[in-house]
């Protein structure tokens, strides 16, 4: 489906609810704050929920008023709005019960996106779901405000990596400029995102990248963060944000991954291609997805086995069964 579907569904309804996926991140909260504001302002009835708390570098995002952290949706309304969710139970609202909507609406920008939604927008090549929420309030001659474009920016600057990583396109750069001059403020966006550490982050970093590994002649670079590094450091996996980023820096490096203890026997790994790797396909393999050069899954078992299984996994796609 397209842009205009999504147009035409919002106008044939009065209230929404907007939802991002569990472990929120800059691009689920900024675009979907961009969204609930952008439709308060033309008369409808909207609200952000999430069910997982803002990670700390996201508390000085504007209109935080719109936004609420939930166990559970309640209702009536009449749609969801899903953003940057890959399927539905992404959401962390997901069970047995009817969901208390109409209709849902997915705006996302995975490649590996379900398509659950009654309608479905999903636009792989956008660097993040706010680009896609920046044209859609742009086709419905929504103004952006600066709290708009504050969000805005934050969704764009987090998911390219402060305009590093390859999604970043010319479009992205004019849109960038444009929420400037809209009134974000790119310096402090920039300062609240990637410059605030706290003390137990960098010892739980010494901690994490003391266990570096390198496989496939310095080809993959992995490593693992445990419960008791948590414990040991006062920290918790909010603050392993980016950590996989720096194994991918390591010269000669294809895939990056790192290993992160949910509970006792599961584990949330992180996939990062320096470009030559889908690494999407290797998600995919263990029940995960995300774009072609970041991507997730979460796996149960004994972190050993684990290892053996998605290494393995990697290995085979570094040797040209996964090249893009």
């Amino acid at each position: 489906m397209s842009l205009e579907a999504v147009v035409s569904e919002i106008d044939r309804h009065s209230s929404f609810l907007v939802t991002g996926h569990v472990v929120p991140e800059g691009d689920a909260i900024g675009s979907g704050v961009a969204l609930t504001l952008g439709l308060r302002s033309i008369g409808k009835k909207a609200e952000m929920v999430v069910r997982d708390p803002l990670p700390r570098q996201l508390l000085f995002l504007p209109g935080r008023e719109v936004l609420s952290q939930r166990e559970k949706i309640t209702g009536p309304v009449d749609a969801l709005v899903a953003v940057d969710c890959g399927d539905l139970e992404r959401t962390g609202f997901f069970n047995s019960e009817p969901l208390p909507v109409g209709r849902i609406i997915n705006i996302d920008h995975h490649v590996t996106n379900r398509k659950f939604g009654d309608v479905n927008w999903v636009v792989s090549e956008a660097a993040a779901t706010g680009e896609m929420i920046y044209d859609l309030l742009r086709a419905m001659n929504i103004r952006i405000t600066p709290p708009i474009a504050t969000a805005l920016y934050t969704s764009i600057a987090s998911e390219t990596g402060s305009y590093q990583y390859t999604n970043t396109t010319s479009k992205v750069f004019r849109m960038a400029a444009e929420l400037v001059e809209l009134g974000a403020d790119a310096v402090s966006i920039a300062r609240h995102l990637f410059e605030s550490q706290t003390e137990g982050r960098l010892r739980l970093m010494a901690e994490v990248f003391s266990g570096l590994a390198l496989d496939s002649g310095g080809k993959i670079a992995w490593t693992s963060v445990t419960l008791p590094m948590y414990g040991r450091t006062g920290t918790d996996a909010e603050d392993t944000e980016n950590f996989v980023n720096y194994l991918k820096f390591i010269e000669g490096v294809e895939v990056a991954l790192i290993f992160k203890q949910l509970d006792r026997g599961s584990y949330k790994i992180s996939f990062r291609s320096a470009g030559s790797v889908d690494v999407a396909r290797i998600a995919g393999r263990f029940g995960g997805g995300g774009h072609v050069y970041a991507s997730g899954c979460v796996v149960e078992g004994e972190l050993a086995d684990i290892q053996a299984s998605v290494l393995s996994a990697v290995r085979e796609a570094i040797g040209g069964n996964g090249r893009i």
